[in-house]
């Protein structure tokens, strides 16, 4: 797993543990920036990071279909990644990986409603649009720090294309720097 995908992660399951609040607007690229580069930096090296499955559900889906899908994602996050973070990487801080959560990639346009620092915690929610009316509000809480992090990522789809309308899905996204990194 590459160190973005790791820290988009941690990102993205910021932004779901957000409060009921309504926001009274979402925060710029610039704000969430400046609070991402609170966080310590991370230690160049090679890391070991895990995403493992928490909650799954579609609840329009019927139980024996539902259980087959969970399962495959399951199978999915399961497996340990690994990566190198150079320490060119490492001196830019998350910036780039809030700035592509930000973006959300081609298929959606996301805007940051909370990203708050405090410490090595870290409480985010992110709001997403994407085409045909699909939705998505993602959000992260845990810790970051020099060497490792710990995050809670909800996620929360909702279209028409999904039987019922929703689907839900946590995941528990831990990296920890292993040594130096390995050719």
């Amino acid at each position: 797993m590459h160190h973005l995908t790791a820290a988009s992660a941690i990102l993205a399951a910021l932004a779901l543990a957000g409060c009921n609040k309504e926001p009274a607007k979402p925060k710029t690229t610039d704000e969430v920036v400046a609070a991402a580069n609170k966080l310590v930096k991370p230690e160049p090296g090679q890391y070991s990071s895990t995403a493992k499955l928490v909650e799954f559900s579609v609840p329009g889906l019927p139980p024996d279909q539902a259980d087959r899908l969970k399962s495959m994602v399951s199978g999915m996050t399961g497996d340990k990644g690994s990566y190198c973070l150079t320490k060119e990487e490492a001196d830019k801080g998350f910036e780039e990986a809030v700035r592509k959560m930000g973006e959300g990639g081609k298929q959606m346009a996301c805007t940051f409603d909370k990203f708050d620092v405090a410490g090595n915690q870290l409480d985010a929610q992110l709001q997403c649009k994407g085409q045909m009316g699909m939705t998505a509000t993602m959000g992260m809480t845990g810790t970051v720090g020099a060497t490792s992090s710990d995050m809670a990522v909800k996620m929360v789809q909702k279209a028409a294309m999904i039987p019922g309308g929703e689907m839900r899905m946590e995941l528990q996204v831990s990296s920890q720097r292993t040594g130096d990194c390995t050719g």
